[in-house]
């Protein structure tokens, strides 16, 4: 039989991540002025409001910078949107740029984008997970498949992960726990990770060698994502016969396991923008669903 490895991402795949965005929004912000900037909190609501309108009106502008690169645009996820926001507040003032290199130096990342990851991860661990309708099923059902090997791959820490997921029943391959099923958790992988030095190309179908995904006249898509490619590199090394990298998003998650030569699936969702879903229809290996009732379908018929 077919053997498939099916890399799952969490946020906005298999959770309502536009809820908890929401709830992110607020706790972020203040720890932003409480803890990092000092200032009153009313100044970052002002100004985060002011971005948001920004970034909506003009999405091709706005992007998650790390290392000087496009690591994703501001409108590709509900979570992408709060953090690119929040780096836009805290560029916004050269009084608050200092305090976030005060408080955060930087080394192998910038200090905005380590300011950016710290809301992120102390944030969400304070959110309640919402799962998505059919998660529960479709985590259970591809776990006790002999021929899938599933494994939850994100830029979410581990420990957050494994926490929502016993909400489930399900716990993390290599721990003691008493839940019946489990499943492997890569946490913090950095897909965000981005280095201008970094030499590798790929070939793509159309475009032949290069480091950047064209799109269309407004959008492309930077692949110098050493950590990510590692990391893909090593499933891939694990021997299947088909990988398949299932997220919500283009940028962060698909466009370099597209070029690979991966099978790529984007679950849509409420923030998906239309050139991201145009891509990947477009390209070989892309797949798009609407939702976890059509992904199972699709998973299941690829082994059947």
């Amino acid at each position: 039989m077919k053997r498939v490895k099916v890399v799952l991402d969490f946020d906005g795949t298999l959770t309502d991540e536009a809820r908890q965005a929401r709830e992110l929004k607020g706790i972020a912000q203040r720890m932003l002025a409480e803890k990092i900037l000092k200032v009153p909190l009313k100044d970052v609501k002002r100004r985060y409001n002011r971005v948001r309108k920004a970034i909506l009106s003009s999405p091709h502008k706005y992007h998650w910078s790390v290392n000087g690169l496009k690591a994703t645009y501001a409108h590709e996820g509900a979570y992408l949107l709060n953090t690119s926001i929040l780096q836009e507040v805290m560029r916004s003032d050269l009084n608050y740029l200092r305090a976030v290199m005060r408080k955060f130096p930087p080394n192998a990342l910038d200090s905005v984008t380590l300011a950016s990851n710290h809301l992120f991860h102390r944030g969400t661990i304070q959110v309640d997970p919402h799962f998505l309708k059919g998660a529960e099923e479709l985590l259970v059902e591809i776990i006790k498949h002999p021929t899938i090997d599933p494994v939850i791959l994100t830029n979410s820490e581990t420990k957050k992960i494994e926490k929502n997921l016993k909400a489930l029943k399900i716990g993390r391959k290599g721990t003691r726990n008493r839940f019946a099923y489990e499943i492997e958790i890569l946490g913090d992988t950095r897909q965000y990770h981005m280095d201008p030095d970094w030499e590798q190309h790929f070939e793509h179908h159309r475009y032949g060698s290069t480091q950047i995904l064209p799109v269309n006249e407004q959008f492309s898509i930077d692949l110098r994502r050493p950590v990510y490619h590692a990391v893909l590199k090593q499933i891939l090394e694990e021997g299947f016969d088909e990988v398949v990298v299932v997220a919500d998003g283009l940028s962060l998650a698909g466009a370099l396991p597209l070029v690979m030569g991966l099978t790529f699936v984007l679950k849509k969702t409420g923030f998906t923008p239309e050139w991201c879903e145009t891509c990947v229809r477009e390209h070989p290996n892309g797949r798009v669903v609407n939702d976890l009732a059509e992904l199972k379908e699709y998973l299941f018929g690829l082994v059947a």
